[in-house]
């Protein structure tokens, strides 16, 4: 069988393997050998990123997926659904999905679904699980729509997790409401509890002071379940313990003697049960002992307000910590080359980061020529931040080192990404330019700028005589997506008094403006560029386009060149060019 297509592909992963190895011919798609090249190339493409991403193509929207869309699949459907109709593999959710696999097949349009429910038996029971997915048409050698392309990610920890956070809040609030001894707290609480996606059953047992009997509250039933002793000794050491699936966590009111009470706690029956859930239990038990405190109700709240504010400033100390370690390694000042005066603007979105996804860097290269960056990882937060200065420092490695052309540097960027497993968080926007001083014999302070451009917004050049012209050229594929990628570049001449201004997607976008508004308002917030210090029309841009902090973050490298005869253009201050914090 002729598979040598996907030979090279296959070998870097588990599922490229088995997807080799698989009879294809026993499918409706038939041998490896006689797909068309449109399947061959999204099964390229597939296996080629380690984002969960799975092909359903032909009659029976057969599947095909990566290792990253297997993990997803659960212990039971892992291989087996390799080859097999989609609709067989998701059957118990198929009534959920077809509309949209329907939609999409033939409207052509694409859907997208953010934090879906889905109850999927995965494992060997129904599991409740939140994905966040698009699904795209996918279309043959001859333009007919005949599969669908979903490129998804499981959020079900996410959105649990802030469930979970939700139901203590709501158990706090109802607690207290209700003043009282704990046989009445047990109530309120039980009903709050009980039932829900993740504690299906609770029960809430008191001290034989508080009633005649130890249990107050919740399912009767399982008292049957939990021997009063084994009540009496989770209280008497205050220690939780688990009874077949039954977790009980003691109820302490103070910090000595026996607990007050115990809380039994089930998992719901499709959430698995882990050790998240018994910290569900810890926190709910919390609640009900503080409320018992009635004498100190409102030092409790703020007891707890207080420890969530805390955890929140170590989250942010810990980002500031990390951003302004990256901050001095990577916010750095521009060079100075000869009669070229270089400009660096950086401002971040978020207000407890100091640096984001969004990123510049201009240096020097080992030839002379002066490079220069600008790009954008998708996120501004320290992730993003962390996953941005590997990329930089890659690709700033590569340009300095090796003299190649702006586009050669970004194939190499691209198969180091995927040679050293950087994964999808390396993916990004970026323009690479190379400044190259001509001849002087030619035209005396004429540049030429050559630059390759990965999906990134266009570069703009302001004439010396005031006009705009925006070098929109056809982008290349973003970095970190296609190993294999080819890329180009693309030159164009600047002269003493042009500006030529590169830029993050920040500056211009808003959400709810058009793509043409946003262009046409950095093109309005350019007249008289020429007339104004590179400095200052940064600094204008900026308050104009971008005034404090807005939605995404926003990087700027500005260039003119000036003539031999004339000094350097003077900076407005110390460092101008670089933000606060790194001086």
């Amino acid at each position: 069988m002729d598979s040598q297509w996907f030979s090279p592909t296959a070998r870097s992963s588990t599922m490229g393997v088995a997807t080799l190895a698989f009879p294809w011919e026993t499918t409706p798609l038939g041998a490896m050998s006689t797909w068309g090249e449109s399947l061959r190339q999204i099964v390229r493409m597939c296996f080629s990123t380690r984002f969960p991403v799975l092909i359903a193509w032909g009659p029976d929207l057969t599947m095909i997926y990566n290792d990253a869309y297997r993990e997803m699949l659960g212990t039971q459907k892992g291989l087996s659904a390799l080859g097999s109709p989609l609709a067989q593999v998701w059957e118990e959710i198929w009534d959920e999905i077809v509309p949209l696999v329907e939609q999409v097949m033939t409207t052509r349009l694409p859907v997208w679904m953010e934090d879906t429910p889905l109850l999927v038996n995965r494992s060997g029971f129904l599991e409740e699980t939140f994905f966040t997915f698009s699904y795209s048409p996918l279309v043959d050698d001859s333009g007919d729509v005949v599969g669908i392309l979903d490129i998804a990610t499981e959020t079900t920890e996410q959105v649990v997790t802030r469930r979970r956070l939700t139901l203590i809040d709501t158990l706090r609030d109802r607690l207290q409401q209700t003043p009282g001894p704990l046989d009445e707290l047990a109530t309120t609480a039980a009903a709050v509890l009980s039932g829900g996606p993740d504690i299906g059953r609770c029960a809430i047992f008191g001290r034989p002071r508080v009633g005649t009997t130890l249990f107050l509250a919740g399912d009767a039933e399982l008292t049957e379940q939990v021997p009063d002793d084994l009540v009496r000794q989770v209280m008497s050491t205050r220690t939780s313990r688990m009874v077949g699936s039954t977790l009980l966590t003691p109820l302490t009111a103070t910090q000595h003697g026996d607990a007050e009470g115990v809380l039994a706690a089930q998992a719901a029956s499709t959430r698995p049960f882990e050790a998240s859930l018994r910290s569900l239990a810890d926190l709910a038990a919390q609640a009900i002992t503080g409320a018992l405190r009635s004498a100190i109700a409102q030092q409790i709240e703020l007891d707890y307000r207080d420890a969530r504010a805390r955890v929140a400033e170590l989250e942010i100390a810990r980002a500031r910590e990390s951003s302004v370690a990256l901050q001095q390694s990577l916010l750095t000042p521009p060079p100075e080359p000869d009669h070229l005066h270089v400009v660096v603007r950086y401002q971040p979105a978020a207000l407890d980061l100091e640096i984001g996804g969004d990123w510049y860097d201009a240096f020097l290269t080992k030839d002379g020529a002066t490079t220069l960056v600008i790009g954008d990882v998708a996120g501004h937060d320290y992730r993003a931040a962390a996953s941005m200065g590997q990329l930089r420092g890659l690709i700033r490695a590569i340009a300095y080192d090796s003299a190649l052309p702006p586009s050669q540097v970004l194939e190499r960027s691209d198969q180091a990404i995927e040679g050293l497993n950087l994964g999808s968080a390396s993916i990004a926007t970026v323009v690479l330019a190379r400044i190259e001083q001509t001849l002087p014999e030619d035209t005396p302070g004429r540049r030429t700028v050559r630059w390759s451009n990965a999906g990134h917004p266009h570069p703009i050049i302001v004439r010396a005589d005031g006009s705009v012209e925006v070098l929109a050229r056809k982008n290349d594929l973003l970095l970190g997506v296609l190993p294999t990628a080819e890329r180009r570049d693309h030159t164009v001449t600047i002269d003493n008094g042009d500006t030529l201004v590169f830029y993050t997607d920040g500056l211009i976008e808003r959400r709810g403006a058009a793509p043409e508004d946003s262009l046409a308002a950095l093109r309005a917030a350019l007249h008289d560029a020429h007339l104004v210090p590179v400095d200052d029309l940064a600094t204008h841009l900026l308050e104009t386009l971008a005034p404090g902090h807005v939605d995404d973050d926003v990087a700027l490298v500005l260039i003119r060149p000036y003539p031999e005869d004339e000094p350097r253009p003077a900076e407005a201050g110390p460092n101008k060019n670089v933000p606060d914090s790194v001086e």
